[in-house]
């Protein structure tokens, strides 16, 4: 089963507005730059890796902050195309609270930067001569705008979870049942005091 993981970039990002359709573009994520996530992991994009799902990109949904980290949904991707720089992809921002102060804020060069979600395929990643993993095919699972820096780390670090702990959700329902065993265990063994009686 693939792995999902965040990325954050940042793009030149353009705000306009289309009949009505507030707009933002830019590259969300750029081919054949390496970028280090961690001690073990410096990966890059191969062109051509999200090209399988170029038509269905309008499923996409375009996210303020991402929605693991408490995000919205504020809009979609409409139009993306693969280019020598990377993904391009242009957005409809909805008009929802969210929506508006958020393409304010990019308007105001306040957010500036583009973050993805994708699933990763391993068997299909190249190790390159230098030790840099290329993603040769992934699925963009979401677009957020973020902060400059506001999730950077915070994306790394569950990446880099994800990537040595290489554990599922069915894992962590394992790990949650086996605390609340333990403790409950925990209690089980703990003295029931007589009603009124007061600890001193």
């Amino acid at each position: 089963m693939p792995e999902t993981f965040v990325r954050s970039f940042q793009p030149d990002l353009e705000v306009r507005v289309q009949g009505g359709q507030r707009i933002v573009e830019g590259i969300a994520v750029p081919f054949g730059q390496a970028q280090r996530i961690h001690a073990e992991l410096t990966e890059q994009f191969a062109h051509g890796a999200f090209a399988h799902q170029l038509r269905a990109m309008h499923r996409v949904p375009m996210t303020r902050g991402h929605l693991v980290f408490g995000g919205s949904v504020i809009g979609r991707i409409h139009e993306a195309r693969e280019d020598t720089r990377g993904l391009w992809v242009s957005m409809r921002v909805s008009a929802t609270p969210a929506g508006d102060e958020t393409l304010t804020l990019v308007q105001d060069g306040v957010l500036d930067e583009l973050s993805i979600g994708f699933r990763a395929y391993p068997k299909r990643d190249k190790v390159l001569p230098d030790g840099t993993v290329e993603r040769r095919r992934a699925d963009l699972t979401e677009v957020a705008v973020e902060l400059a820096g506001a999730y950077g780390q915070k994306a790394k670090i569950l990446a880099t979870r994800a990537a040595e702990d290489e554990h599922d959700e069915h894992d962590d329902e394992q790990d949650g049942r086996a605390r609340a065993e333990r403790a409950a265990a925990l209690l089980a063994g703990v003295p029931l005091l007589p009603i009124g009686v007061l600890i001193p």
